[in-house]
């Protein structure tokens, strides 16, 4: 008879343990409202562009293509910076960028970015300026450094508009990084 209790019991057991666990899908994502999502480096994800090339083209040693190559030892080199000269991304699906960073390159600090605005845009006519900075300097080549901003939007193309350097004729920038915050 306690053998009879017994199974009984754990087959009572085992129903409700069935019961519980079918209830239970791996394959579901999980959500975590209360955890912001990761922040996430989606620059090699943009086509990149510029008004102003090194006289090499876009693939030399110094040419734009450096500028988001993940290689710090690399630089972005022209020879006739001008105030209107910037450095675009354009993304296949609009991005929430919240930071970046700029990298220092190895040559004159006078060669740095000093003034500039970040800028976005889905069409590539109406800008909105995301992010100012003036009299920026860089205290060491190499040296790289994160700027943050409130974007409560996303756009498919974000610009750097340099509108000033450290007073040279010509500018380099070892890197430029984005940051994607998915909006939630």
């Amino acid at each position: 008879m306690n053998a009879l209790k017994l199974t009984r019991r754990a087959l009572g057991m085992l129903c409700l343990a069935l019961v519980l666990c079918s209830g239970c899908k791996k394959e579901k994502q999980r959500h975590y409202d209360l955890l912001p999502p990761d922040p996430e480096d989606v620059t090699a994800q943009g086509v990149l562009s510029t008004n102003i090339e090194n006289t090499g083209g876009p693939s030399a040693t110094e040419g734009s293509i450096r500028v988001t190559d993940g290689f710090e030892s690399t630089k972005f080199l022209i020879f006739s910076y001008d105030p209107s000269f910037f450095i675009q991304l354009k993304f296949k699906a609009a991005q929430h960028i919240t930071s970046y960073t700029l990298t220092s390159a190895n040559d004159a600090p006078e060669r740095d970015p000093k003034n500039w605005t970040l800028a976005g845009s889905n069409d590539e006519k109406v800008w909105k300026d995301l992010d100012t900075r003036t009299n920026e300097s860089f205290s060491a080549r190499g040296l790289t450094k994160n700027y943050e901003f409130t974007n409560p939007d996303t756009y498919t193309y974000y610009r750097l508009n340099i509108t000033a350097n450290g007073g040279s004729t010509l500018f380099q920038l070892a890197e430029w990084r984005v940051t994607n915050v998915p909006l939630q």
